[in-house]
């Protein structure tokens, strides 16, 4: 008799009948991302967000063209033109990044919050990114190397503004558990990118 009920605490330790299926999901979701906690030590995802930073290097390259257009245009311009978006998936499947599949899957179990952020972050840089692409196609065909000059270093400047700020949301620095209480460097963040797109 001893036996059998020591088997049933074993078998259903934590297991009450009137467990909803909300804390079923909770805690399953916890125990997952828990699980990729303990594989990420040693990559380059961040523990608390569950994002890798290394998606924007995406960015990065588009950034080293626009600087390096305005030198070498003829070298240069195809692949500026050739650059498309990636969503941060399509990056890691096509990418060599050593724990792609870890990053991924990683990703997909970062938290809601965190990574809508991130996600409207990058669509921002996804948008700005081809608006500028075609704003210096055009200098590409027929303006002068000065305008082509200012319109590349203008654009690289307000790319790296937005990918500084999706970088420290993937590094848990904008957007962490607790930061929207207190706004701090957020408001500021935002602030300088309004200023520089003109925004109100």
């Amino acid at each position: 008799m001893f036996a059998d009920q020591q088997k049933r605490d074993i078998t259903h330790p934590d297991i009450h009948e009137d467990v909803s299926r909300e804390d079923i999901v909770a805690a399953f979701r916890a125990a997952m991302v828990g699980h990729f906690r303990s594989h990420i030590p040693g990559t380059n995802i961040n523990e608390s967000t569950l994002l890798a930073s290394d998606y924007l290097n995406h960015f990065h390259e588009l950034v080293m063209l626009l600087e390096a257009v305005p030198a070498e245009a003829d070298s240069f311009g195809d692949d500026l033109l050739a650059w498309r978006p990636l969503t941060y998936e399509q990056h890691f499947s096509e990418s060599g990044f050593r724990d792609k599949n870890l990053a991924i899957a990683a990703y997909r179990r970062a938290p809601p919050k965190i990574r809508a952020r991130f996600d409207q972050a990058v669509a921002r840089l996804h948008g700005e990114a081809v608006t500028l692409i075609g704003e210096v196609a055009i200098e590409l065909k027929g303006g002068s190397k000065r305008r082509l000059r200012e319109s590349c270093l203008a654009a690289a400047e307000r790319l790296r503004i937005l990918i500084d700020e999706a970088n420290a949301i993937a590094n848990g620095e904008i957007g962490a558990p607790g930061s929207e209480a207190n706004g701090a460097g957020d408001i500021g963040g935002q602030a300088a990118i309004d200023a520089l797109f003109g925004d109100k």
